[in-house]
């Protein structure tokens, strides 16, 4: 089996970002890739030259990682037939390939790296408020049973339902399902709705971590055309028609990662699709309060017609804080019931001090989305600013919320930019990440999350980085890999 560049360059991550010799860091990567089964025994890797090419390194960069992987028996060549994986070193079990180009803050980067991967907010005021409070006036008092709640805390599933029922969706609580962080939910919802082999339906563009999620699980994503309005119905109804998905998964507002927001009347089309082809619509509204306008916010898709089987998604992290890994499911309660089930066999139940934290803050929703909001169009206004003067060629549509510019870059390969950009000390998120069919090759994801002196450094670093990427200059090998 061979593999081409530009799948081994993704496999890689941001393999740059760990300081020291260039050769050293992409053979800890090349050794990684093999060890959790990326790299089956047997794999032809690319020539020194094409994959050089790819990574935007010099040759003899590759040519030395791929001599210490031989000198450790990992890899091994022979003229005229190439350069292959050796070792035979068993995946681990529960290893699968996942978008590493958007988690490479959590797995740990080195140097003077600035992530612009992850959009996880800092913590709103509110919690730091709320986990005194409760700290004060007895939150040992909540340690008490065995702490295995699968549903969710009985006073956090009610705050939850009052949120849907106020935002125009009558919800009860046992419609309710807690989850560790909306990451949870997407996987159990797939688990209950997918099937290996079957297509699930997305939009063009979307949150990587749902993709992961359908492709461990054997599914095929097929994108859904999108414009400035979001989601076009059109074109889901069509795919809906032709492909028969199991599901599909949308974020309808502030769309991730265009941060459009679909019309009132385009999310009664969706209900009205939903209900008559009864195929199930997962609407992940993790990203709802974070309008940057003074528009209203439609009522979510499950609320315009009472046929459709639609599941809600929502999550405490991008109001509160990123560390407060409570989400939930908002869905009929035979569909409950049965992903209570699923939540019982993956963890027996989410964190009960969180999700006590959780029910104490959520009351104050309004307040905290009023500080993030702010901090959220700071943050826009900085980034924008600095890319303007220091990529002026560089273009976005202005997003009605959220938290994130989809950048439009004038020429070349995002992916192959990105592999750049780690060397000028600044970690983005290419394009092709967020697609089901690997396009988008012009986009960068850019999150608006950080202090605005990062947002400015940041925004520094990506035009030094461009620059070397548009005159085809590569770094060379040295005590240090990133350039700041």
């Amino acid at each position: 089996m061979k593999i081409t560049p530009a799948r081994l360059a993704m496999l890689l991550g941001p393999w740059a970002t760990t300081g020291g010799p260039l050769y050293a860091a992409l053979a800890d990567a090349l050794r990684g890739a093999v060890e959790r089964g990326e790299l089956p025994e047997g794999t032809v890797l690319p020539p020194e030259r094409e994959l050089a090419r790819r990574l935007h390194v010099s040759r003899t960069t590759v040519v030395g990682a791929y001599g210490a992987l031989k000198e450790a028996g990992v890899l091994d060549s022979r003229q005229g037939r190439g350069t292959w994986v050796a070792a035979a070193v068993a995946p681990r079990a529960g290893d699968v390939a996942f978008s590493g180009e958007l988690y490479s803050n959590l797995m740990g980067g080195g140097g003077d790296v600035i992530e612009l991967t992850a959009a996880a907010p800092l913590a709103t005021a509110v919690v730091a408020e709320e986990t005194a409070r409760l700290a004060a006036d007895g939150l040992a008092d909540r340690v008490t049973g065995v702490g295995y709640v699968p549903g969710g805390l009985a006073g956090l599933r009610e705050r939850i339902a009052e949120l849907h029922s106020a935002q125009g969706l009558p919800t009860r609580p046992d419609e309710v399902l807690v989850t560790t962080g909306a990451q949870q939910a997407i996987g159990l919802v797939t688990a209950l709705f997918g099937e290996a082999g079957q297509a699930v339906l997305v939009e063009e563009a979307t949150y990587p971590g749902a993709l992961d999620m359908a492709r461990a699980a054997g599914m095929r994503p097929v994108g859904a055309a999108l414009d400035g309005g979001g989601l076009v119905v059109e074109s889901f109804e069509e795919l809906v028609d032709r492909v028969r998905p199991r599901y599909a998964y949308l974020v309808p507002v502030f769309q991730n990662p265009t941060g459009a927001m679909l019309s009132e009347a385009r999310s009664r089309a969706v209900a009205e699709l939903s209900a008559r082809y009864r195929v199930p619509v997962v609407e992940d509204l993790a990203l709802r309060e974070l309008r940057l306008d003074d528009r209203p916010v439609p009522a979510p898709i499950a609320a315009h017609d009472p046929e459709a089987l639609v599941i809600t998604i929502g999550s405490m992290s991008k109001v509160f804080w990123a560390g407060l890994r409570v989400g939930w499911i908002r869905a009929p309660r035979p569909i409950v019931e049965r992903l209570v089930q699923l939540k019982v066999r993956s963890d027996l139940g989410s964190d009960v001090l969180s999700q006590v934290v959780a029910a104490a803050v959520l009351p104050r929703l309004a307040e905290a989305a009023a500080e993030r909001r702010d901090g959220l169009r700071a943050g826009h206004e900085v980034l924008a600013g600095a890319l303007a003067r220091h990529l002026p060629d560089w273009t976005w549509d202005t997003p009605a919320g959220g938290c994130i510019l989809w950048v439009r870059i004038p020429g070349g390969d995002a992916r192959e930019f990105a592999q750049v950009a780690q060397r000028y000390g600044v970690t983005v998120v290419p394009g092709q990440v967020l697609s089901a069919a690997g396009g988008h090759a012009d986009r960068l994801r850019l999150p608006f999350v950080a202090e605005a002196p990062v947002l400015e450094e940041a925004a520094r670093r990506l035009a030094l980085a461009w620059s070397a990427y548009r005159g085809g200059r590569t770094t060379a090998d040295g005590p240090s890999a990133i350039i700041v």
